[in-house]
């Protein structure tokens, strides 16, 4: 029993340990912009690990399996999306990783536990698949943070271009208003722009960058009317318009998906321990006394 507990224990304190790592590093990334401080002055810890893994990359890219290549693509995608560190990394580093905190997981377990295999293994897939959820995770939230804003900042394009502001200048406006995850690629596309990248380049880069059918439309929406150079005021509205409807047919469908989910923490958590309070008093009775009452 205490070695239950003390095993939960470590596992609790190791998730919050590698989650307040992740999240002190975009901390200290978001100070050194503020300070004008070279990221490589500070981040020499990544740099030596990228150094450290580029001879194990190069035995990892002669691995054919296609199941291997799949979730190294897999992971690069999501990479993409995210933030620095991230971004420093390739699918093959970020795979090294895992297997780092794999090893160094069962080592901790084993001097901690003892050589119990199962233990062991459990805590080498537990720590081996916790920097992928992770950036799941965070890829997820930024995903989603991108469809929910996607109609507001149709719409804001919208009135703009018709009250006779330019799609450039529309663009900056809506970066100073909204906040989030779109609000930071539409800075992104205009720092582009000012570089003196086209517009509906610097679109379709964002747009390749998500992978995402709600932000597909919007982009090829918006290159087309700038093309033809009419209706880009209509095009907005009517992609406001199927992006709302697409979210809330989703959300409908999650509804209705709730109470099918919600059976099984309820099987599994809930009946039993309605089952141990209901019996437990009569099996204790029968063990103590020998009769059921």
């Amino acid at each position: 029993m205490y070695l239950f507990f003390g095993t939960l224990c470590f596992f609790i304190l190791s998730l919050i340990a590698i989650n307040t790592v992740f999240d002190v590093s975009a901390v200290f990334s978001d100070k050194m912009k503020q300070y004008n401080v070279k990221k490589h002055d500070n981040y020499f810890m990544l740099a030596f690990f990228l150094s450290f893994t580029k001879p194990f990359v190069k035995v990892l890219r002669k691995i054919k399996s296609k199941y291997f290549i799949v979730y190294i693509d897999k992971i690069e995608v999501m990479l993409k999306t995210l933030d620095y560190p991230y971004t420093n990394l390739n699918g093959y580093a970020f795979f090294i990783l895992q297997i780092i905190a794999m090893l160094i997981s069962s080592l901790i377990v084993f001097f901690l536990l003892g050589f119990d295999i199962i233990i062991i293994i459990c805590a080498g897939l537990l720590f081996f698949m916790l920097p992928y959820i992770k950036i799941y995770e965070q890829n997820r939230k930024k995903t989603a943070m991108i469809i929910k804003q996607l109609p507001n900042t149709a719409d804001l394009l919208s009135v703009m271009i018709v009250s006779g502001v330019d799609f450039n200048n529309a663009l900056i406006k809506i970066s100073s208003i909204l906040q989030g995850t779109l609000s930071k690629e539409i800075k992104i596309i205009i720092s582009k722009v000012s570089f003196g990248i086209d517009v509906k380049y610097a679109l379709n880069e964002m747009a390749e960058k998500y992978n995402l059918e709600q932000l597909n439309l919007f982009v090829r929406a918006v290159n087309s009317s700038l093309e033809s150079g009419l209706g880009i005021s209509d095009a907005l509205n009517k992609i406001s318009e199927q992006i709302k409807i697409e979210n809330a047919s989703v959300a409908e469908k999650k509804a209705h998906e709730a109470p099918v989910k919600m059976l099984i923490p309820m099987t599994l958590l809930i009946l039993p321990t309605i089952f141990i309070l209901l019996f437990a008093p009569v099996i204790i009775s029968f063990v103590k006394t020998g009769s059921l009452f």
